[in-house]
């Protein structure tokens, strides 16, 4: 009986595993994402030990799964998905980009963080973020997506630079812009390209920045607070903004292609009177010739449709051990007014390397491009004489560009020609710059790792301008003029780091970085100016300047700036306690050869911390996250020319002897801004609502200024700090994000932040008992006026003007009598004295913004991004300047508005007053773009992964009351290189466009 009951269980058991082998079966499939396969992915059997990874072309084999169970599919950086088997033995996944916020990596400076654990004001802006069309410089990219980052550009010429400000302006002669940090190589904040002057007005250097192509940028993060900016020490008090360029991805190589096509016309226009009304308008004002013949477009003439073409192409791959990108980038860009234009070539290479059993990884980072830049002749200090641009805007629309002859109608130096511009007159500027970074990080223990890195920065920019000897211009007709001038930096960076991250003590966890840095600073360059040609062809003085029959010796310069050397020491640790409690503390102390003698060496710590209440348990279901933060530190300034606390030479204005030029100032040190910040960070309904709410203060002291030596010394310059003159910041920002459609087919989020900032300086009439002024005006009676002062209590470069109170029964301006001793003085002798001006506006607005929209139905996509700023000024130099009723009534054109004003032909000419001061509120709808992607089962090119087709426009409207071509401009009208901020003189006018383009990857 046992033997029976024996086999007929080993008969039941036998059946049983049977069954439970034919249960059981092989699965394949691959496991992608958009862009193509994901090799390493994990495909595990639910509940089990039991899975696998993809092979470098995403392909996956897994044996023995059942039929009813379901397979889990994951990859770093990517939402986990679960399957059910369903008995199926092919599933292809596609996973999606892990969307949680609070994961999200940050660069913090020497390191990383997340957003969940940043205890700083940290914002991080990934590729897929930015502002979408054709994006000359990385600024563009940021605008409108950060709070409390204000980016204004010059102008919209194609490669002019911009102000990026990071809460605020908090310096007068120091600099006011972010360290640019790439690919961990910190670059030098200087020009590249040399700006000139031949004599008829001063045009600026390109934009730094535009050498990064924009489609390399994998990440922007901006580091606000000092907690986050201490790591940097002396150069970290306006922010920090840390770029990172795209890297290779192991597995099956990725190829993409991007092209696209643009073409852009003038934004917006003056209200100038039209070439049929202006015979009328004209003879009502006692213009003895108000129709000279002609019919024409002057604006018109000098502007075109201008088109724009960006090529890129990227290959990367790599292995087990290691993996590459390689790109390379074409950009030609035609500017709106002929002439003009910006061509790059560019290329990266990203490698990353592990050997010895990835105990020793290294990197290389290296960019490389050429740029050539093509400019006409607008000016930022245009005399009365006029630009181009100031020509054209003011150039009688009945009076023909040409004579019957067919020569140019050139009537007087005063009166230039427009189109004889155009033609006369070349500017031509080349720079080819390399950033290179190399790196070997080796693991010396587990949760220690020791880093040696390397980086260089190298560029040389040529500028060549030429004007013919047959432009009617002063001591240019009959003679010509053409200039040279060259620069060339080279910046070397050597650091060593030693990284810690582990766990000390049970539910505590440190992560630590301590380092050395090395960093030098060369500059030099040379400037010639070459007149009287005996040829017309101004083509020619660029290429050979040895045309020219005289060189003065005060008009032939070279420059060799002192090195300059920082060297740092710098730590921090980062403490973080069952993930609720965080502690950040820093200390950088930095080693200048700029400083004084006396004060080598400056100290910048810095301390912050944060608590994770919705880690503690009590709070709701529906918060998701909770973090209060709080920050504290210290950080400095030190843009400021090399060798400004040492004795210097240079040659005398005829170059025959040598002077001194600056005396020494051994004490002479950074300025140093002191920080204060809280934050609250929240996430509601599993993130899909989340924000920060951030107020800070900022006061920066020790400003440096630059003197006139005190006399009997000689006539000469030193540097100095003075600790009584403060510059507050002050300001809250606000940023929110929400996911609020997300469904199989649709998805829609929203994006905003808001800062208000309020900023003044004091205590300035200690020092300078009548403030100090800039701004320089420009134009027929108007050179040598100031419109900004810098005084007590106000904001900085406050505008300081007289008051307009109308016209009075003749014709002539008034003005208010703001001192009420009975006598009207408009003129600049300081507050508190027989002046009569008063601070009337503040060219910092109180409030910017930004949102962003994103909607995505099945495979198409939109994306808007706005941008505004709120309760600030502009002055407009160039109404004052060129439109006035007595110009129309000398023969020049103005606009409607001035000839119908009350001012009087004979006596109401250029003044200097609030007349043409104004609002700069705006609304910019910056970019938008609608695209779709062919990609999987709906495409079928076998050879291709996926293909995006898009249609983008920028800067499609803005909604403002400022009259002029774009309320974002900010000419350069320093005065003593004390900056100016919000002045509006003859700018290259800003276009609106429309991009077609194609993203595609293989």
């Amino acid at each position: 009986m046992k033997q029976i009951i024996f086999r007929g269980l080993l008969f039941i058991s036998v059946f049983l595993f049977y069954g439970m082998v034919n249960a059981q079966q092989t699965v394949t499939g691959t496991v992608s994402d958009e862009t193509g396969p994901l090799p390493g992915a994990t495909v595990a059997i639910k509940g089990t030990s039991t899975g696998t990874t993809t092979d470098f072309d995403g392909n996956y084999t897994l044996n023995d799964v059942p039929e009813d169970a379901t397979l889990v599919y994951s990859f770093v950086g990517y939402e986990t998905q679960e399957v059910a088997v369903d008995g199926r033995t092919t599933i292809d996944v596609n996973l999606a980009t892990d969307a949680s916020e609070l994961d999200e990596v940050v660069l913090i400076g020497y390191g990383q963080t997340t957003v969940r654990d940043a205890t700083g004001a940290v914002s991080s802006v990934k590729s897929e973020e930015f502002n979408k069309g054709i994006n000359t410089s990385p600024d563009q990219l940021l605008q409108g997506r950060v709070a409390g980052v204000q980016i204004t550009q010059a102008s919209g010429e194609p490669g002019a630079p911009a102000n990026i400000r990071v809460r605020g302006t908090s310096s007068i002669r120091a600099g006011n812009d972010p360290l640019i940090v790439v690919d961990g190589v910190p670059l030098s904040g200087g020009n590249v390209s040399p700006g000139n002057d031949t004599g008829l007005g001063r045009r600026g250097s390109t934009n730094p920045l535009s050498f990064i192509n924009s489609a390399d940028i994998a990440s922007i993060d901006i580091l606000k607070d000092a907690s986050a900016t201490a790591i940097y020490g002396s150069r970290g008090a306006n922010g920090v903004v840390l770029i990172t360029t795209k890297g290779g991805r192991s597995g099956k190589p990725q190829i993409s292609f991007n092209s696209s096509f643009q073409t852009g016309k003038i934004s917006n226009e003056y209200d100038l009177i039209s070439a049929e009304d202006y015979p009328g308008i004209a003879s009502s004002v006692g213009n003895p010739n108000p129709d000279l013949g002609a019919r024409l477009d002057p604006l018109g003439s000098i502007l075109r449709t201008a088109f724009t073409q960006q090529h890129d192409f990227s290959y990367g791959s790599g292995g087990e051990t290691g993996n590459y990108r390689i790109s390379l980038g074409l950009l030609d860009q035609e500017g709106i007014v002929k002439g003009t234009g910006q061509e790059r070539y560019s290329g990266n290479i990203n490698i990353t390397q592990r050997a010895f059993d990835d105990v020793v990884t290294f990197k290389s980072n290296i960019i490389y491009s050429y740029i050539k830049d093509d400019g006409e002749a607008i000016f930022e200090n245009a005399s009365a004489e006029g630009d181009l641009m100031s020509s054209t805007l003011r150039w009688n629309p009945t009076r023909p560009f040409f004579n019957e002859d067919g020569s140019y109608n050139q009537p007087s130096d005063n009166q230039r020609n427009p189109q004889a511009f155009l033609d006369y007159f070349e500017d031509k500027t080349e720079t080819s710059r390399i950033l290179a970074n190399l790196s070997a990080s080796v693991k010396l223990t587990e949760g220690l790792d020791y880093k040696f890195n390397i980086g260089l920065d190298r560029s040389e920019s040529t500028r060549r301008t030429a004007i013919s000897n047959a432009f009617n211009a002063n001591n240019i007709l009959g003679r010509g003029v053409a200039s040279y001038e060259d620069n060339y930096n080279f910046n070397k960076l050597f650091e060593h780091t030693l990284n810690y991250n582990s766990d000390i003590a049970t539910d505590l966890q440190l992560d630590a970085v301590l380092g050395y840095s090395y960093q030098s600073f060369e500059s030099k360059g040379n400037s010639l100016v070459g007149r009287d040609f005996s040829i017309a062809d101004q083509d020619k003085y660029i290429k050979d300047i040895g045309y020219a029959a005289t060189f003065q010796p005060t008009e032939t310069l070279a420059y060799y700036n002192p090195s300059s050397e920082l060297q740092s020491f710098f730590g921090r640790a980062n403490f973080n306690w069952k993930s609720r409690y965080l502690l950040t503390a820093t200390l950088r102390a930095d080693g200048s050869s700029k400083f004084g003698s006396n004060n080598r060496y400056g100290y910048f710590p810095s301390v912050g911390a944060a608590w994770r209440i919705v880690e503690e348990g009590f709070m709701p279901l529906a918060v998701s996250d909770l973090k209060l933060r709080g920050s504290w530190g210290i950080t400095g300034n030190q843009e400021f020319p090399a060798g400004s606390a040492q004795t210097q030479f240079g040659p005398t204005d005829d170059g025959s002897a040598v002077q001194q030029v600056n005396v020494a100032n051994p004490d002479l040190q950074w300025e140093t801004t002191e920080q204060f910040g809280v934050g609250i960070d929240f996430g509601l309904f599993s993130d899909r609502i989340t924000g920060s709410f951030d107020y800070f203060t900022r006061t920066t002291n020790d400003l440096l200024f630059r003197l006139p030596a005190i006399q009997p010394a000689p006539d000469v310059n030193y540097w100095t700090n003075f600790d009584d003159i403060e510059i507050e910041n002050e300001g809250f920002e606000i940023s929110f994000n929400a996911a609020v459609v997300e469904t199989e087919d649709w998805t829609f989020d929203v994006s905003y932040n808001m800062a208000f900032l309020d900023n003044k300086i004091t205590n300035v009439s200690n020092q300078f008992p009548i403030g100090i002024p800039t701004g320089e005006v420009n134009g027929r009676s108007l050179t040598g006026q100031r419109s900004q002062l810098l005084y007590d209590n106000q904001p900085l470069y406050a505008f300081y003007l007289p008051v307009f109170d109308g016209y009075d029964e003749n014709g002539a301006p008034t003005y208010v009598d703001v001192n009420g001793d009975g006598t009207i003085n408009p003129n600049f002798d300081g507050p508190g004295r027989s002046s009569d001006r008063d601070f009337v506006g503040d060219p910092n607005p109180d409030i910017t913004l930004g949102i962003a929209l994103n909607a995505t139905f099945r495979n198409f996509d939109f994306s808007a991004n706005l941008n505004g700023a709120y309760g600030h000024q502009i002055y407009d130099n160039t109404n004052a300047a060129l439109f006035y009723k007595a110009a129309v009534a000398n023969g020049d054109n103005a606009t409607y508005a001035e000839v119908n004003s009350g001012a009087d032909a004979a006596n109401g000419g250029p003044f200097l007053s609030t007349k043409d001061l104004s609002s700069g509120d705006f609304l910019r709808l910056n970019s938008a773009s609608i695209g779709y992607t062919f990609m999987g089962d709906d495409f079928s090119v076998d050879w291709m992964n996926s293909l995006r087709i898009y249609v983008a426009g920028q800067n499609l409207f803005v909604i403002t009351p400022y009259d002029g071509f774009d309320p974002e401009v900010n000419v350069n009208k320093a005065i003593d290189d004390v900056p100016s901020f919000g002045i509006d003189y003859t700018s290259y006018p800003r276009n609106r466009s429309v991009t077609v383009g194609i993203n595609a990857n293989f």
